[in-house]
C-alpha cells in the first residue's frame, strides 16, 4: 500500500490530543456533515476540521488543552469535552461553550460513557487533583473519589458499570457507577502505569495495562455465570480481585498500543510499540502470544490501523517524524515523513490523521508527497559511560581549593516533556549529560517552568508549569541550584511560585532570582529556611571544596509590568544599577561571583544591546562570569576587559547556552551548550563549551567530533 501526505494544518502550539466526531443517527454511529476531527493545543485552542482539513471553527480556552473526548448525551447531543488547566469545558458543534466545571487544577484524562443519545454513567475526569470525578451531561459532579496521587489514565469498563483509574504511583482503582470503591490493585509495586485500555475480548471484563518498565499486562477482573463482573471491595469475602492473565516485557519505557483485526480473521490483535534506544514494533495476540517483533529506527509514539478495501495496514508514528506502514506479518510497506515527532495517530475512514508537534497531517493510502525531516540531526557521541574523555575526577578526588561548575540553559519538565517523563522515568533525559553533571561540584540550570498544581494561568500566549513530582528529574540530573528569574516564574501567580520554592527546598535544590528566601550552606546542597524574610537579589553563597561561590540570578527588566508578566517585586529584575550594587555586595562575600542572566531576543544569534549592557555592568562591578539564557539558541561568547579597571579586571560572558530540555521544533533551538568552568580561590581558571543536541525533545546528547568522541571547545584559559 502506498502512503502519502495530504492536507496540513499549522497550529499555534503543540498539538496534544485528537478526537473523532462520533455522531449518531438512529442509534448508530454515522458520518456527520459537521467537523470530522477536533484537535487540542497547548496554545489554548481547540480546532474543528472537516474531512478536507478546512477549519470549521476555533475555540479559545482559558488555558492549555490536554485531552478531548466526544460526548453524545440525550440532553447534550454532539458535543466535545475538553480537559484544560483547571477543569473541563463542554463545547457544542459550533465551538460555543455549554458549560465549564472548575476542578481546581490540571485535568489530563477524560472518558465518556455517553453515546448515541443514551443515558450514560458519567463523564470521567482525572489529573493533578488526585481525584477521579464523574460529571453528568450538564457538568454537575455526580461523585468524586480521592486517589492520593495523580491520575495517568481512566476508562469505563464492562458496559460502563465500572470506572477504572490508573495512577503514576502504579495503582489501579475501581469504582461502581455511584462512586463506591470496589477494589484497588498494584500491578507492579512502585512502577508507574502509563496506559490503560479494555482488552479486546467479548465479555468486557479484562483490561490491558502499560507500565513504565516496558511491560504490557492483561488483567482479568473475573465474571459470574450471568457474565457480570465480580469486583468486591478489598477485605470482603471472595476472589474477585484482578488476576494477571498474561504479560509481555517488550522494551524500554511505557509501551503504546492499538487493538484491531490486522489480518482479517475477525479476531483482534494488539499492535505494540516501544521506545528508548532499541525501539520495536510487535504483534501480540489477545491470549498474550508474541507473534512477531521488528526493530525500528526511532521510538514509537503512536499506532493505529488503517483499513481500506484493498488492504489493512499498521501505521506507526515515530519520534523521528516518520510514519511507517507495516503489513500483518511485520513487513515494512511504505513510509512518509511528517517533519517532526509524531505524537498521535487516528484512522477515520479511508485515511488517517497524524499530529506531529505543531502540525496535523492527513495520511493518505495513495501515491503522493512523502515529506521530509524538518531538522538535520547531527552525529552523537557515545553515551558517557562508554567515553573515556568524560571520566574526570570526582568532587571527592579534587585538590582542596579547586572546584568544577557546570551550567545548562533552559530546562522544562512540562509541556510534551512531561508525557515522556511519565513514559520513561525522571532519569531518562540525562543519560547523555548525567556524568558531566554529577561529577561537578555545582550543577546549575534555568528552570523555565514553575512546579505547581496551584494558581490560575496568566493571559499570555504560552504558560508553562509541571507537576511538582517532576522535581525528581532535577534531582536525577544532579542539579544543585536553579535560577527562577525568568519570564515564566509568575505564569501561575504567586501561589505557583511559592509552591515551586517549597518543592525545590524539599528536594535540597537552591534557587536564585525569585521569591523571598535565600540559600546558604556548605557543599553542593545548600540549606534554606523558608520562613526567612529576604531581599530579592540576595546571592546564594556556597562553599565548594574550599572555594566560596556567590550566585545571583536576574530577568530582563523589560518584562516587569508587561503583557508577559505583571508588575512584581518577587523577581530580581536586570537593571544595571541594581545588578552592580548586588554584585559588589556579593564580591565582599565570595572568591567567585557568578551572574545568571535571563534576557535577550528569542532565536537571535547575537546578544541584544540590553544583554550586553547588563553583562558588562556585572563584570564592571566585580562578577567573574555571566551565564545567559532565554533566546532558546546559543549565542556568542565574550572575554570582557573592564575599562578603567586598575587591577586589569576581566570576566567571561556566555550570552546564551540555548535550551537543554525543551520541545521547540527549530533547528537552532535543539542545539545547546553545556558550560564547564574550573575555578579556584583566585577566580576562573578554565572554561569549556560542550555542544549537544536535544534528542526527541527530551534527552540532550553530546555531539561527536571527528574521532567519534564528544567534542568541546576551550573558551577561556587563564
Amino acid at each position: 500500500m502506498p502512503l502519502s501526505l495530504g492536507w496540513r494544518l499549522d497550529a499555534n502550539s503543540h498539538l496534544t490530543d485528537v478526537a473523532v466526531n462520533a455522531s449518531c443517527e438512529d442509534g448508530e454511529q454515522s458520518e456527520s456533515d459537521g467537523p470530522a476531527f477536533f484537535l487540542g493545543s497547548l496554545g489554548r485552542t481547540v480546532y474543528a476540521l472537516d474531512r478536507h482539513g478546512k477549519v470549521a471553527w476555533q475555540a479559545r480556552l482559558p488555558g492549555p488543552v490536554y485531552a478531548l473526548v466526544f460526548v453524545d448525551a440525550g440532553d447534550q447531543p454532539d458535543s466535545l469535552a475538553v480537559a484544560g488547566d483547571n477543569g473541563v469545558t463542554l463545547l457544542n458543534m459550533r465551538g460555543h461553550r455549554l458549560w465549564y466545571r472548575n476542578l481546581g487544577t490540571r485535568i489530563t484524562a477524560l472518558e465518556s460513557s455517553f453515546g448515541c443519545g443514551e443515558p450514560g454513567a458519567g463523564l470521567l475526569a482525572g489529573g493533578w487533583d488526585e481525584k477521579l470525578t464523574s460529571l453528568d451531561s450538564k457538568g454537575d459532579v455526580l461523585w468524586q473519589a480521592e486517589l492520593d496521587t495523580p491520575v495517568s489514565d481512566i476508562l469505563w469498563l464492562a458496559g460502563a458499570k465500572v470506572a477504572v483509574a490508573a495512577t503514576l504511583d502504579g495503582e489501579l482503582w475501581a469504582f461502581d457507577r455511584s462512586g463506591e470503591e470496589m477494589w484497588r490493585f498494584v500491578v507492579d509495586p512502585g512502577v508507574p502505569i502509563t496506559g490503560l485500555t479494555p482488552l479486546p475480548d467479548d465479555d468486557g471484563t479484562a483490561l490491558l495495562v502499560g507500565l513504565q518498565n516496558g511491560r504490557l499486562v492483561a488483567l482479568d477482573l473475573g465474571a459470574d455465570p450471568r457474565n457480570q463482573p465480580v469486583l468486591p471491595v478489598p477485605g470482603q469475602e471472595g476472589t474477585g480481585e484482578p488476576q494477571v492473565r498474561w504479560e509481555q516485557a517488550l522494551g524500554e519505557g511505557g509501551p503504546v498500543w492499538h487493538s484491531a483485526d490486522v489480518d482479517g480473521n475477525a479476531v483482534s490483535e494488539i499492535v505494540v510499540g516501544t521506545g528508548g534506544d532499541a525501539p520495536e514494533l510487535a504483534l501480540v495476540s489477545i491470549s498474550g502470544e508474541l507473534e512477531w517483533r521488528v526493530a525500528l529506527p526511532s521510538p514509537v509514539n503512536a499506532i493505529t490501523v488503517l483499513t481500506t478495501e484493498e488492504s489493512i495496514s499498521i501505521l506507526a508514528g515515530l519520534a523521528s517524524g516518520e510514519i511507517q506502514a507495516y503489513d500483518d506479518h511485520g513487513r515494512l510497506r511504505a513510509s512518509v515523513h511528517a517533519g517532526r515527532s509524531v505524537w498521535h495517530l487516528v484512522a477515520n475512514g479511508d485515511d488517517a490523521l497524524a499530529l506531529a508537534d505543531v502540525v496535523a497531517w492527513q495520511i493518505v493510502p495513495d501515491a503522493g508527497p512523502a515529506g521530509s525531516p524538518w531538522l538535520r540531526i547531527p552525529a552523537f557521541a557515545p553515551l558517557p559511560t562508554d567515553t573515556p574523555d568524560l571520566q574526570t575526577a570526582t568532587p571527592e578526588a579534587r585538590p582542596e581549593g579547586e572546584a568544577v561548575l557546570v551550567f545548562l540553559g533552559d530546562v522544562v519538565p512540562g509541556r510534551s516533556m512531561e508525557a515522556q517523563l511519565a513514559r520513561y522515568g525522571p532519569a531518562y533525559p540525562w543519560a547523555g549529560l548525567g556524568l558531566l553533571l554529577r561529577q561537578a561540584d555545582l550543577a546549575v540550570a534555568n528552570l523555565e517552568s514553575v512546579l505547581t498544581t496551584q494558581g490560575q494561568p496568566l493571559s499570555k500566549p504560552y504558560v508553562i508549569r509541571a507537576h511538582p513530582k517532576w522535581i525528581q528529574t532535577l534531582v536525577e540530573a544532579g542539579f544543585d541550584l536553579v535560577s527562577l528569574a525568568n519570564n515564566h516564574a509568575l505564569d501561575y501567580g504567586q501561589a505557583g511560585l511559592d509552591e515551586t520554592l517549597r518543592t525545590l527546598h524539599g528536594a535540597g535544590i537552591a534557587s536564585v532570582g525569585a521569591g523571598c528566601w535565600t540559600s546558604t550552606g556548605e557543599g553542593s546542597q545548600p540549606t534554606a529556611d523558608l520562613s526567612d524574610s529576604c531581599q530579592i537579589g540576595k546571592p546564594a553563597i556556597l562553599i565548594l571544596n574550599g572555594v566560596r561561590i556567590a550566585v545571583l540570578g536576574y530577568a530582563g527588566a523589560y518584562w516587569n509590568d508587561s503583557p508577559d508578566m505583571p508588575a512584581s517585586d518577587q523577581i530580581a529584575w536586570a537593571e544595571p544599577a541594581r545588578v552592580q550594587a548586588e554584585v559588589r555586595a556579593a564580591r565582599d562575600q565570595a572568591d567567585v561571583v557568578i551572574v545568571l542572566l535571563h534576557a535577550g531576543v528569542e532565536y537571535a544569534a547575537k546578544p541584544s544591546p540590553n544583554q550586553v549592557a547588563v553583562a558588562h555592568a556585572a563584570i564592571d562591578a566585580g562578577a567573574d562570569l555571566v551565564v545567559g539564557h532565554h533566546p532558546h539558541v546559543t549565542q556568542t561568547v565574550e572575554r570582557y576587559d573592564s575599562p578603567g579597571s586598575e587591577d586589569g579586571r576581566h570576566g567571561l560572558i556566555v550570552y546564551s547556552l540555548g535550551n537543554a530540555v525543551f520541545d521547540i521544533p527549530r533547528q537552532a533551538a535543539m542545539r545547546g551548550d553545556l558550560l564547564c568552568v574550573h575555578v579556584t580561590r583566585d577566580g576562573l581558571q578554565r572554561a569549556e563549551l560542550w555542544p549537544f543536541w536535544i534528542e526527541d525533545a527530551i534527552r540532550p546528547r553530546l555531539l561527536a567530533g571527528d574521532d567519534g568522541n564528544p567534542r568541546f571547545s576551550i573558551i577561556y584559559d587563564r
